[in-house]
């Protein structure tokens, strides 16, 4: 009898604690469906909906007094700022998104040279500023489909000045032994600005897909002489060996895929491919933006991103990369524009 009350209790003492466990369970279920509901119906609220996140990369290096062959000191900083928007209202909705990326380097410190004043300067690694804006009016509330109306911006922020011996991009000017750099790129020179009237489809908060069967690029180079260096995909003025084109026009078909989703309630991945064919110059060659990002989230509002993006544009030319060249870079010519970034992001929602 003895034995069997303390089974008993045991018994009791187990399937409390078990159905303990199984609320906490329960609970901490609740909690994470309700966050998720929260998230789902902020994006489908009408309205204005804002999201933020700035990301930063450092990397420093203080060498003082160093043994021979030991090395410089070496400062390195970057960054990236995605502002996103979305209006909507009954059938109606408006999505806007600015991206910043940047990232510069300086190795080494002191003057130049013994006869300037002049301190070592910035390498520019980035600099990239993108507006993208969508406006979509879908067929009926239960459709798929949607009437929009695609635009675009990409440009840059800063000047950028091309090293004649290296071919390597710094900040400023630099017209001291043994640098001698020009000018070969600044705000809206060059600028590519879209504008695509076409077709979405969106069956899934995951996916979009875009068409545009007649969407237009405009390439705007607003200095002449940055345009005078024919690298930036105009062609030349009629009649002129020297002088080039501060524009050109190119009208062709557009399709855009866009992927994000959340996985395991900490992972955020995104990806987005922009495909142009230019129906007035050579239609079978085909530019792409491919944009990904894949964001571990550490805490509350903090996440590791890691960025790759892949770019190419028929009518472009780029410094070719050769880890064995002088500068790392072997010539120029039309390639495939490859980026990575792995940055600590703050995001907001408000």
């Amino acid at each position: 009898m003895k034995n069997l009350m303390v089974v008993s209790v045991f018994m009791f003492c187990s399937s409390f604690l078990y159905s303990q466990v199984d609320e906490q369970r329960a609970a901490q279920e609740k909690e994470r469906m309700d966050k998720l509901k929260s998230e789902t119906n902020l994006e489908d609220k009408e309205g204005w909906l804002h999201k933020a996140a700035i990301g930063m990369d450092l990397g420093q290096l203080l060498n003082i007094n160093p043994y021979p062959g030991a090395g410089n000191s070496r400062l390195g900083f970057g960054g990236a700022i995605n502002c996103n928007s979305k209006f909507k209202m009954g059938l109606f909705q408006w999505k806007n998104d600015i991206l910043f990326n940047f990232s510069a380097e300086r190795t080494g410190s002191g003057t130049i040279n013994a006869n300037s004043n002049e301190k070592q300067p910035f390498r520019k690694a980035l600099d990239m500023l993108q507006l993208n804006s969508n406006l979509g009016y879908k067929f009926n509330e239960s459709s798929a489909w949607a009437f929009a109306l695609d635009l675009g911006l990409r440009t840059q922020l800063l000047n950028s000045y091309v090293d004649s011996a290296s071919q390597l991009i710094y900040m400023k000017e630099l017209n001291v032994a043994p640098y001698k750099t020009d000018l070969v790129s600044k705000l809206f020179s060059p600028a590519l600005i879209t504008i695509a009237p076409g077709i979405e489809y969106s069956k899934s908060k995951d996916w979009q897909i875009f068409f545009s069967p007649v969407g237009g690029q405009i390439t705007i180079i607003s200095d002449q002489n940055i345009a005078n260096l024919g690298i930036h995909g105009t062609a030349l003025k009629e009649g002129s060996n020297t002088e080039y084109e501060t524009s050109k026009f190119a009208l062709g078909a557009m399709l855009k895929a866009g992927y994000k989703h959340r996985y395991f309630e900490k992972l955020n991945v995104s990806s987005e491919l922009n495909l142009f064919s230019d129906y007035l110059d050579n239609p079978q060659n085909i530019d792409v933006v491919w944009q990904n990002s894949f964001a571990y989230e550490l805490f509350k509002g903090f996440h590791l991103q890691l960025k790759a993006d892949l770019y190419y544009d028929d009518n472009k030319t780029n410094n070719i990369t050769d880890s064995n060249a002088v500068g790392g870079i072997n010539g120029s010519g039309k390639r495939i524009n490859f980026i990575e970034q792995l940055l600590v992001t703050y995001t907001r929602r408000f």
